[in-house]
C-alpha cells in the first residue's frame, strides 16, 4: 500500500509545481486555455490530496467504508482531467474553445439563478423586496455574462442552448458537437484527438467509480463484495497513472518558453511514478 501512497504523493507535488510556476508567469496567446487548465489543476490537486489521506487505510478492517470516498474522490479528479483534455482538443481554434467554455458555464449559470432566488426567499420575508433584489442581481449577472443569453436587454431569463453558443465554432465542430457536453462526448473527442490508450483508462475509471455515486439495486455486490477489492485496486492504479499522464499534458501547455525547467522536473517525476507502480 505504501507504493500507491507514493504515487499519489508524487502526483500531488507535481501538480503543485504546475500551479506555482504558472501563476508566476504571464499567460501567452492561449490565455483562456491556460486559465482553465490551471483551475482544473488546482481541483485535481485538492482531490489527490484527499485521496492521499484515504489510501493508507485501504486494507484495514472496514475497508468498504474507505472504498466509497476513494471512488468518489477519484471520479472527481478523472472528470477534471477529461474536461482539461477536452478543452485542449480545441487548442487550434480559439473561438471554438471559448464557445465550449461558455457551453460548460450554462449549467452553473442556471443553478446560480435558482440558488439566488431561494437564498433571498430564505433571508427576506417581503415578496416585493425579494423581487427587487433578485432583479438587481439579474441585471448585474447579465451585464457580466450577457453572451449566455438570447437577449441582453429583455427581462426574460432565457439562456442560449449549446447549439446557439456554437454558431461561431468551426463548421465541422458545429456538425459534430450538437448536444450537451457529457463525459461520453468528452471521451469520444479526446480519443479522436489524442489517440492514446492511456486516456481510455480515464473513461473506464469514470464509469467504474460512478457506480459508487449512482445507486442501483443490482450493484450492491460490486460495492460490498470483498472479492472485488483487487479489481477496485487495479482500476485505481490505472486511473491514477492516466491522471498523471493528463497532468503532464497540462504542464506542457502551462509551461512553454521560459518554463523548460518545470517540464524537465515533471518528466523526471513521471519516471518516479512508473517505477513506483512497478
Amino acid at each position: 500500500m505504501i507504493y500507491l501512497s507514493k504515487i499519489v504523493y508524487t502526483l500531488v507535488n507535481s501538480i503543485d509545481l504546475i500551479g506555482k510556476k504558472s501563476t508566476s508567469e504571464q499567460f501567452s496567446e492561449k490565455k483562456l486555455l491556460k486559465h482553465a487548465l490551471l483551475d482544473l489543476s488546482k481541483q485535481i490537486y485538492a482531490n489527490m490530496h484527499a485521496l492521499n489521506t484515504l489510501i493508507p487505510d485501504f486494507h484495514v478492517n472496514g475497508f468498504e467504508l474507505k472504498r466509497i470516498p476513494i471512488a468518489l474522490v477519484s471520479r472527481g479528479a478523472i472528470v477534471d482531467c477529461q474536461t482539461g483534455l477536452y478543452l485542449i482538443s480545441f487548442i487550434n481554434s480559439d473561438q471554438s474553445l471559448k464557445n465550449e467554455i461558455d457551453a460548460m458555464s450554462l449549467a452553473y449559470a442556471k443553478f446560480l439563478h435558482t440558488f439566488q432566488k431561494e437564498k433571498l426567499q430564505y433571508l427576506e420575508n417581503d415578496e416585493k423586496l425579494i423581487s427587487q433584489k433578485l432583479r438587481q442581481w439579474e441585471i448585474s449577472f447579465k451585464s457580466n455574462y450577457g453572451h449566455l443569453f438570447k437577449s441582453r436587454v429583455t427581462e426574460k431569463w432565457d439562456f442560449k442552448n449549446v447549439k446557439d453558443l456554437r454558431v461561431t465554432s468551426e463548421e465541422g465542430l458545429k456538425n459534430d458537437l450538437n448536444g450537451k457536453i457529457t463525459e461520453a462526448v468528452k471521451y469520444n473527442r479526446i480519443k479522436e484527438f489524442f489517440n492514446r490508450q492511456d486516456y481510455t483508462f480515464l473513461y473506464t475509471g469514470f464509469g467504474y467509480f460512478s457506480q459508487y455515486q449512482h445507486y442501483s439495486f443490482a450493484n450492491r455486490k460490486m460495492l460490498e463484495d470483498p472479492s472485488t477489492k483487487d479489481e477496485f485496486f487495479g482500476i485505481l492504479l490505472t486511473s491514477i497513472s492516466a491522471i498523471w499522464i493528463a497532468m503532464n499534458q497540462f504542464s506542457s501547455i502551462l509551461g512553454g518558453q521560459g518554463n523548460e525547467e518545470e517540464i524537465k522536473r515533471n518528466n523526471e517525476l513521471i519516471k518516479t511514478l512508473y517505477s513506483s507502480i512497478k
